[in-house]
């Protein structure tokens, strides 16, 4: 049922927020966007926690976890990892991804939109299909989550359909002056919170059920879906550039809002 979830999840996030400040919101988003296997972007200034919420969904999904700042000088290598020598010499292009981004459950990359155009093709694959092209043969990645932080939205053309593979998007601010105090006041750790006091949270294969069980048991009332039309259209007609919301999108979005109120232990997604 719901319960057992909801209950996970309010563990998660107060395990995943544990020793942060004013990191609740983020920390919501980060769990919801990886019970539906999604990509979440933090914007904000550096030395605002962003890679370490990365790191501590990993070890809530008990996943392997991989870390990069991206320059606009990196190589796919740094990514994907080296080529394979043995597989040189056999006339082969292959790649040594074991402990690379094509390898593990959750990844942190920081200056996400300094990836260049010999990253961006393998980086969107793996965003949106969960796969990897090495060599001649296209193979699935474990992949649940990508963290991704950058201080700008980006501009450039080339850059927007990375920008458009994360479904949530949301801004992290250093603390206020309020919230100052309480950071300040904070022990100094080495590392984040004991995920063992907190017992388990979710396996990827949970993470599977909880979606299709949100998709079958959860109702989208007809007030939602209107009004998620609407929105739409608003965002097309009202805003300076229109803002297009894709088909895909929007059913992704619906997924988001079911997933959200079955962990919340509700049966219909509510209207805000």
């Amino acid at each position: 049922g719901a319960e057992p979830a909801l209950g996970r999840a309010v563990r998660a996030v107060e395990y995943l927020k544990e020793g942060l400040v004013e990191r609740d919101t983020q920390c919501r988003l980060l769990l919801l966007a990886a019970l539906c296997q999604e990509n979440i972007l933090f914007i904000g200034p550096p030395g605002t926690a962003k890679s370490e919420l990365g790191r501590r969904l990993s070890w809530v999904l008990k996943g392997s976890f991989f870390q990069l700042l991206l320059t606009k000088f990196s190589v796919p290598e740094e990514l994907f990892g080296p080529l394979s020598l043995k597989a040189l010499e056999q006339d082969e292009y292959l790649r040594q991804t074991s402990g690379y981004l094509p390898d593990v459950e959750v990844a942190f990359v920081d200056e996400i939109f300094k990836a260049n155009s010999a990253i961006l093709n393998s980086l969107l694959t793996i965003l949106n299909e969960r796969e990897f092209d090495n060599g001649r043969s296209r193979t699935r990645v474990p992949l649940v989550s990508m963290v991704a932080a950058s201080n700008e939205i980006p501009e450039v053309a080339e850059l927007r359909a990375l920008y458009d593979r994360f479904l949530l998007r949301c801004e992290v601010d250093s603390v206020s002056e309020a919230g100052l105090e309480q950071l300040l006041a904070l022990p100094i750790r080495g590392d984040g919170p004991a995920c063992a006091e907190h017992g388990d949270f979710f396996s990827k294969e949970e993470i599977v059920k909880l979606a299709a069980r949100a998709d079958a048991q959860v109702a989208l009332p007809g007030s939602v879906v209107r009004m998620l039309c609407a929105l739409r259209e608003h965002l097309a007609r009202a805003c300076e550039p229109p803002v297009v919301v894709s088909d895909r999108r929007l059913l992704k979005a619906v997924r988001l809002l079911k997933v959200a109120a079955l962990t919340n232990g509700r049966r219909e997604v509510s209207e805000p």
